[in-house]
């Protein structure tokens, strides 16, 4: 059945987690020198490729998506995404533990094909997402993002994003997302970042509303990344967010990823 390989994925990636985390962060110990020479490294991981293969790992205190909603009732969440690539195009996953009050769905899978590009100090993101939720069929719908980023030469990165979801959350309406995001780096490894974002729908079968966060992320080496975020939205919480499920209330959530590539690892051994 679906939701066992759901299930797999998810507790796979838990599995892994440990063990990137000790590949990254272990190394030669302090005045050693124990870098493999070419010849014995495998020849995926010396030879230039436009191909690419990338896995990042998550720990979070609470999964809020894009419209500000709790997916997990406030509950702690793991998140794996798996990329491969070639150039500009790529193709992958997204998986998540999930909680919307009822005993299904558990585990949100969502595969994705994108189209990322740059010139200059513009970049184009495409990205098609098709969420499907753990025997809840119902529930499964696609949702098309549109993103264009300027660099400020390092000083900044400003984004609008558009999102376009046909049948949204299987409920027969439209919806239309809109976001503005900026992003500072600031010394010593720490970034700033926030986002503010409107949801409209065709038929206002959903609560239209604001939703907004803002952020410091921490880079602890190449592969680790700490992030702490404030999250909310207009939304009434007294009348729409009632029950346990799909919370859209002021909240602050912690995060932790490890991510590597296979990129990351031919420049760890060439340098």
């Amino acid at each position: 059945m679906r939701h066992h390989s759901y299930r797999n994925i998810i507790l796979t990636a838990a599995a892994a987690l440990p063990l990137i985390v000790s590949g990254v962060v272990s190394g030669p110990a302090f005045g050693e020198e124990k870098k493999p020479e070419a010849s014995d490294l495998p020849a995926f991981l010396t030879t230039e490729s436009p191909f690419d293969l990338s896995v990042t790992l998550s720990g979070l205190t609470d999964y809020v998506s894009l419209r500000g909603y709790s997916q997990t009732a406030r509950d702690p969440a793991l998140q794996a995404t798996v990329e491969a690539s070639y150039g500009d195009f790529s193709v992958g996953f997204f998986a998540a533990n999930v909680h919307f009050g009822t005993s299904e769905p558990k585990i949100e899978f969502d595969p994705f094909v994108a189209y990322r590009t740059s010139y200059e100090n513009w970049s184009l993101d495409l990205t098609y997402y098709y969420y499907t939720y753990q025997d809840a069929k119902d529930s499964d719908y696609p949702e098309f993002f549109h993103s264009l980023s300027y660099n400020f030469d390092d000083l900044a990165t400003v984004t609008g994003t558009f999102a376009y979801a046909s049948d949204y959350f299987g409920q027969s309406d439209t919806g239309y997302f809109y976001k503005g995001a900026v992003s500072v780096p600031l010394p010593n490894d720490f970034t700033f970042s926030g986002s503010v974002g409107y949801q409209d729908f065709a038929e206002g079968k959903f609560v239209r509303h604001w939703v907004w966060d803002a952020g410091v992320s921490y880079a602890l080496g190449e592969a680790i990344t700490l992030d702490v975020r404030y999250h909310d939205t207009d939304i009434d919480e007294d009348v729409n967010c009632t029950g346990g499920a799909f919370q859209c209330g002021a909240t602050i959530v912690g995060k932790v990823s490890v991510a590597t590539s296979l990129s990351a690892i031919r420049k760890r051994f060439q340098d």
